[in-house]
């Protein structure tokens, strides 16, 4: 777990000090406190710092001690050398406040033209303008207009300049390696606090955080044209605050927080216009509008009231003209060995030319995940996505979330554009449930779990255990099937399909199948059992085998339930197909005998109609295709009370 002190703890801890009597080391803290003095500066001064004289900028710094405030009065401070170094502590740096106190910057004669080596210094109420730098030395590594360093720092009210043009389609590098950030902290600890910012055109990241602990909080903040990421958090532990920012237009990711353990709370930002220039290899190398990774340790995430609109004037093109590929909106991924728990709720997302909320876990990771009533609009990809491979574990709630497919889609063959996609992979442990959902007009499926083994059939083999409840979601309109569950390889599944209904599919209302992969490296031998109770299926189209539909292939297995379902689906051939292929076996819990292919299947009615199901008429279209369908023998049998293992939140 994070070691740093939760805040209510270093508040008692804080106290606790103030009252430890007036030792020596406190006097002599007093004593500092008691002669700490203001100096004044002004663009033009030549005194001696006082108010009725103050001294230039340069000056005024030189005569600063700890415990001191510089006072920049209003004004233009112009030919500035830099670095301008802050070695005071505990000095607080103090504009007129921004478009009053302005200092320019514009000689890129050093790596940090704002350089802050001390302990709580606060800066507050200034304007910085270096519209017309763009890159440092080429000997520079992590440049940045201000860069800090030390324990409880405080920048508050600052409004920064740089000078990245806007983005020109056909300018597709990302920055190069020296290009200024506008505001990079390293290094702090205890606490940081960042509020009130207006950071624009920074021709590398807007805000920079890396290798920090303590209480750290980033708020209101304004963003606009980042050349890389607008706020970005790396190798960060403590009590993590991101509220409130405004991030419009970055390259890559809005936010963006790699490898920040401990508690984490992202709340009420607002993200929009989130480009990318394509990486050599192809595609964009990125992630999305918000994005919270990590690789180790434990943390707790909390995603709530987010706004993410990657592409609000609807031009789905990247910088260099060609279809976006990879920008999702919200991003929660644990890699490694990393441990995560994560709430994901209340949040819209919009116009993504990927996934609306993403969640990949891999290797050895594992994560507990709960994405609720998030509203999500016109998705080229997933509107939720939830993936696990390697030796990913997870446990999963995904429930009463709106969700509106893309008016059009995009000609990308990347594109998926299902409402919710689950993909099991490799060896990963997943339990997921998915309730009372409303999908409209998914560009694909409507709810799908999806076990193959990705990257076009050419990623490991899928040996994959999965336990999943799709209960009480409405689909409708969907461009392919509305409910779909399929197995490769050799992964394992039990599930339950209940009380869901799904309306004018242009496919097949539900599908379940086992067996379905065609790579002839692995002998096809998965093993589905789910229970198909109480769902509306009606008005699917006649593209698919029918309202729903069953089919095992090659040496696999299905295990099927079928009990009080209405199938009514008069353009289509079939309300029920039942098909078994090859060395496969198909098994229906309650037939009392093998029934034989033929169409329409009388018997098979006849079994469905004694286990509560009906269809579009008193003798609706049924059909058993290939093989029997067997009686009970060795199937292990799933009912309606099967639950996956729900996640838990700390």
């Amino acid at each position: 777990m994070p070691t740093s002190l939760p805040k209510k703890a270093a508040m008692a801890l804080a106290v606790a000090a103030l009252m430890t009597g007036c030792n020596s080391d406190s006097k002599s803290s007093d004593n500092a406190l008691n002669s700490a003095q203001v100096i004044y500066v002004s663009p033009d001064g030549t005194g001696n710092g006082t108010q009725a004289a103050p001294a230039d900028l340069a000056s005024g710094l030189a005569l600063v001690r700890n415990g001191d405030t510089l006072r920049l009065l209003a004004g233009q401070y112009a030919q500035l050398s830099s670095p301008l170094a802050i070695t005071a502590d505990r000095l607080t740096i103090e504009g007129a406040g921004v478009g009053a106190s302005i200092l320019v910057l514009d000689t890129a004669s050093a790596c940090e033209l704002i350089s802050i080596n001390a302990d709580r210094v606060r800066m507050t109420g200034l304007e910085i303008d270096a519209s017309t730098l763009t890159l440092a030395p080429e000997s520079c590594s992590n440049p940045a207009l201000i860069a800090a360093s030390g324990d409880q720092l405080v920048l508050r009210e600052l409004a920064v300049t740089g000078g990245n043009p806007t983005p020109a389609e056909g300018a597709v590098e990302l920055p190069v390696a020296h290009a200024y950030s506008l505001v990079s902290l390293q290094g702090s600890s205890n606490a940081l606090t960042v509020e009130d910012l207006q950071l624009t055109d920074a021709p590398q990241h807007a805000l920079a955080v890396q290798n920090a602990d303590g209480d750290i909080s980033i708020t209101g903040l304004t963003v606009a044209n980042a050349g890389y990421r607008g706020i970005y958090l790396h190798q960060v532990e403590g009590a993590v605050d991101v509220v409130s920012n405004d991030v419009n237009g970055a390259v890559n990711e809005g936010i963006y927080l790699r490898d920040v353990t401990g508690e984490v709370s992202i709340l009420q930002n607002n993200v929009s216009n989130i480009l990318y220039r394509p990486t050599i290899a192809g595609g964009s190398g990125i992630e999305g509008g918000i994005v919270h990774t990590n690789t180790a340790g434990v943390v707790i995430t909390t995603l709530r009231m987010n706004t993410v609109d990657i592409d609000p004037l609807g031009l789905n093109r990247a910088l260099s003209g060609e279809p976006l590929l990879d920008i999702d909106g919200i991003e929660v991924n644990m890699l490694g060995t990393a441990r995560g728990f994560a709430l994901v709720e209340d949040n819209t997302v919009r116009n993504t030319d990927d996934d609306g909320i993403d969640t990949d876990t891999a290797d050895q990771a594992e994560l507990d995940i709960i994405i609720r009533n998030n509203t999500l609009t016109g998705m080229q990809d997933r509107s939720i996505s939830f993936v696990a491979t390697g030796d990913g574990v997870v446990r999963g709630l995904i429930e009463d979330n709106t969700i509106t497919g893309p008016s059009t889609l995009l000609d990308n063959d990347d594109v998926d554009a299902d409402g919710i996609g689950i993909r099991p992979r490799q060896n990963a442990s997943v339990n997921v449930t998915v309730r009372n959902n409303i999908v409209n007009q998914p560009g694909r499926k409507g709810i799908d779990v999806n076990m193959n083994r990705g990257a076009n059939n050419t990623g490991p083999v899928n040996n994959a255990l999965a336990v999943f409840r799709f209960e009480n979601n409405t689909v409708t309109g969907a461009g392919q099937r509305g409910l779909d569950v399929q197995l490769e390889d050799t992964a394992q599944a039990s599930g339950v399909l209940i009380n869901n209904t799904v309306t004018g599919a242009d496919d097949d209302g539900i599908r379940v199948r086992s067996g379905a992969g065609d790579n002839e490296s692995v002998v096809q031998t998965t093993q589905l059992s789910v229970a198909i109770i109480g769902n509306q299926v009606s008005n699917s189209a006649a593209n698919g085998d029918g309202g729903i539909f069953a089919r095992v292939q090659r040496e696999s297995r299905l295990c099927l339930m079928l009990e009080d379902n209405q199938s009514s689906n008069s353009s289509a051939d079939q309300d029920y197909f039942l098909r078994s292929q090859q060395d496969s076996v198909l098994e229906l819990q309650g037939l009392g005998a093998a029934i034989a292919s033929a169409n329409p299947s009388v018997p098979l009615r006849e079994a469905l109609v004694a286990t509560g199901n009906t269809g579009r008429d008193a003798t609706f279209p049924v059909r058993v295709q290939n093989n029997d369908v067997r009686t009970p023998n060795s199937c292990v049998f799933v009912n309606g009370d099967l639950t996956p293992a729900l996640p838990v939140l700390p």
